[in-house]
């Protein structure tokens, strides 16, 4: 992809008179649907519009065209593409491929678009691709929403797109949302235009605004959404626990005992999971806040805040859970974390804020509070109480990426009792479908048969038989990312989404001094503070932390090209492997 990566800027300038006009007519030969309104809007006469010549990672010539740093128009090899910017405006001023929105997450790694990826509205027929030509510029939106998120060319034309039988590439990529190029602008939100004309019935999910960083959230398949209304769940709300506030109701109500002056919060055993009169969602609100007390109490003594929420019920709460019990809390009355914080927030217990918008961080703790002050872990020792703070440390994580059973694949799945929801690692995926296969006698030498069960995942009719690796590649297209991340004596934690990797680049500040920039860091359970001070240490140089929007991590910069150092504590004392660190090519060449 050609924004992948960082890309070097040349100069930039300002334009003026006779060559603003000469763009824009160049712009209003490429892309005839825009009218002089349209182009009048774009490109107003008292806005500044500049063009910006750079230099793509991989060493090819552009032009970009922005209007108040907005990127509008890149230019490639003479040709004009519009970005996704222009586009959430015209979106019809180039042909457009649909796809579904669990495709995208590859597109947005760097992959090209394949025959596979693409929804088609009707059967397959020798215009079901339309009528393109080789290298011809198109856009791609998915199921659910109408604006176009990537741009790129034809790799064959729509009539071998249609011989092709769906095998092969179909577009290469050049820009995506949450790229460089995407990027060097305001960042702005996908809006939410509604499905395409002729995917209602597939993709009519009503979704707000999405951050790009929450494009894995939406991208389960819709019927999954839609069985969600079927499903009568009783929730507690949160003015029921405000309403019991005071500390001898509440300490009451979570079965705390008290002798003499001091509390003591009994955990949850097994036997109380699901037997007696206690629900299972009412013993699990019980251990959730056992190890919130115990996580707040323990655990969060030596951290800075803020701290991401995320980040706090994964490296806090969790291994406070008790060795015989499993917390989950899907199966409490909260359902969701940031219910659950709410509470604990209008108890005046935690306080939490939106810095950025969609990512809330813990602003502070009141360790003066009632229920913090007399909390006693009866299970963990007083001794051992500084071992519980985990913040400190550095243990090798684990990372095992998994792929989610979704409402597509589910008719192969539950064939081995699995639901929808469920993770598997790529190898377990391989077996079940190997062994659906064999079982079903579906092996045609090195072809596989498509029957009933199968076809829900290949989602085409015309197709008959398909190579062991293509069918792969077809169950795992319609299954969701999550990754599970293990620490040393911890549980492991599974995580909705795609892993990013560390990424460390290397920027410009004023004076043209170096700075070295570090993102996703707490992602793996890093202590941003604590690695701050490393590198400080490190290599003597002065250190700053700042929110990124968009990012549900908090951004570290460095002063100067410090890759190299950087590298080596992650690869070394943290223990990261290398193929989730990003950017060390950045580190500066060795001298002989």
């Amino acid at each position: 992809m050609m924004f992948q990566k960082t890309f070097k800027v040349k100069s930039n300038t300002q334009l003026k008179g006779s060559e603003r006009k000469r763009i824009k007519n160049e712009i209003a030969k490429q892309f005839p649907q825009l009218t002089d309104t349209d182009l009048q809007n774009f490109f107003p006469n008292k806005e500044s519009m500049s063009a910006i010549k750079i230099v793509t990672h991989n060493g090819d010539l552009g032009m970009i065209y922005s209007v108040q740093k907005l990127p509008l128009i890149f230019e490639l090899e003479k040709m004009m593409y519009p970005t996704v910017y222009m586009l959430w405006s015209y979106p019809d001023i180039l042909p457009t491929f649909t796809i579904w929105p669990q495709v995208f997450e590859r597109l947005a790694g760097g992959a090209d678009l394949m025959l596979p990826g693409i929804v088609l509205k009707c059967q397959m027929h020798v215009k079901a691709y339309g009528n393109l030509s080789k290298g011809a510029s198109v856009a791609i939106n998915m199921t659910n929403n109408k604006a176009p998120v990537a741009v790129g060319t034809t790799a064959l034309s729509s009539y071998d797109m249609y011989m092709a039988a769906q095998r092969g590439k179909a577009v290469k990529i050049l820009h995506t949302v949450g790229d460089e190029l995407w990027s060097y602008g305001m960042k702005l939100t996908i809006p939410h235009m509604g499905p395409p004309n002729g995917y209602e019935q597939i993709g009519g999910v009503s979704e707000s605004l999405l951050p790009v960083n929450e494009l894995s959230s939406v991208s389960e398949n819709v019927s999954e959404v839609e069985n969600k209304c079927d499903v009568n769940v009783i929730c507690q709300s949160v003015s029921d626990l405000e309403m019991n506030s005071k500390t001898d109701d509440i300490t009451t109500d979570l079965s705390v005992h008290q002798e003499g002056e001091v509390l003591e919060t009994d955990a949850p055993s097994q036997e109380e999971m699901g037997v007696g009169e206690q629900t299972e969602s009412e013993v699990m609100d019980k251990l959730l806040l056992y190890c919130f007390l115990k996580a707040c109490r323990n655990s969060t003594k030596k951290v800075e805040f803020p701290l991401l929420t995320s980040n706090f019920y994964k490296l806090h709460i969790i291994p406070a859970c008790p060795p015989d019990s499993k917390l989950d809390i899907k199966k409490s009355n909260y359902k969701k974390l940031s219910k659950f914080l709410k509470a604990m927030e209008n108890l005046d217990i935690i306080q939490v804020k939106e810095i950025t918008k969609g990512v809330e961080s813990i602003m502070s703790i009141n360790l003066g509070h009632e229920m913090l002050k007399n909390f006693i872990d009866p299970i963990v020792p007083k001794s051992d109480e500084q071992k519980s703070d985990i913040s400190s440390k550095a243990w090798k994580p684990a990372i095992t990426e998994l792929y989610t059973v979704t409402a597509a694949v589910l008719p192969l799945f539950s064939q081995y009792g699995l639901r929808k929801g469920t993770n598997l690692s790529i190898p377990e995926v391989r077996k079940y479908v190997t062994d659906y296969v064999k079982k079903e006698k579906l092996q045609d030498k090195q072809m596989v048969k498509i029957n009933e069960v199968l076809q829900s995942a290949v989602q085409d009719p015309n197709t008959m038989a398909v190579t062991w690796e293509d069918l792969m590649g077809l169950i795992i297209g319609r299954m969701s990312r999550s990754y599970e991340m293990t620490f040393s004596g911890e549980k492991p934690t599974a995580v909705k989404g795609k892993l990013e990797p560390i990424d460390i680049q290397v920027g410009k500040r004023t004076g043209n001094k170096k700075v070295t920039l570090i993102n996703n860091l707490e992602l793996y359970g890093i202590n941003i503070q604590e690695f701050a001070r490393e590198c400080q240490h490190g290599v003597a140089a002065s250190t700053s932390i700042s929110s990124v929007p968009g990012k549900k991590s908090s951004q570290l910069l460095v002063q100067g090209n410090q890759v190299l150092f950087v590298g080596n504590l992650l690869m070394g004392k943290y223990q990261i492997p290398k193929r989730y660190v990003r950017g060390l090519e950045n580190a500066p060449k060795q001298k002989k």
